[in-house]
């Protein structure tokens, strides 16, 4: 299977939407949520031995809004030999990156990490591939 990158439907804008006032109440914030505030809903599910899905879903497509918020990237939804995720990519760009798959799997290895520099990281990371040329136009 090839890879798929595509703006989101209205459905998926929907129920990212649905999701994000998910981690807003289980914050006890408003949207959009700060990096402390999701910080916080990550930090908690570190001492969880089986943390919901929608606890994950929450964690993840909020720290995607991070970095749609400090990168002026886009909400895309990918589709490749692995399956269908909601990801954020920068524009115009063939390069992304699977922010609940990142949180998941740090999760399920309990691993204790500061999110804002995971964030920016992951951010200069993209850019650096993108300059580099490794990343073609769509």
């Amino acid at each position: 299977m090839s890879l798929n990158l595509r703006p989101l439907s209205p459905d998926e804008i929907g129920a990212r939407d649905a999701i994000l006032d998910l981690a807003a109440q289980l914050a006890g914030a408003s949207r959009p949520l700060t990096i402390d505030d999701v910080q916080s809903l990550y930090d908690a599910c570190l001492d969880v031995d089986d943390p919901p899905s929608e606890a994950l879903l929450a964690i993840g497509l909020s720290f995607a809004e991070q970095i749609v918020s400090a990168a002026n990237f886009e909400w895309v939804r990918v589709s490749d030999e692995y399956g269908d995720e909601t990801c954020v990519a920068a524009p115009g760009k063939e390069i992304f990156c699977s922010p609940i798959s990142m949180i998941r799997k740090r999760l399920q290895e309990r691993e204790r990490l500061n999110l804002a520099e995971l964030r920016d990281d992951t951010v200069a990371t993209i850019i650096e591939r993108i300059k580099e040329g490794k990343a073609a136009d769509r």
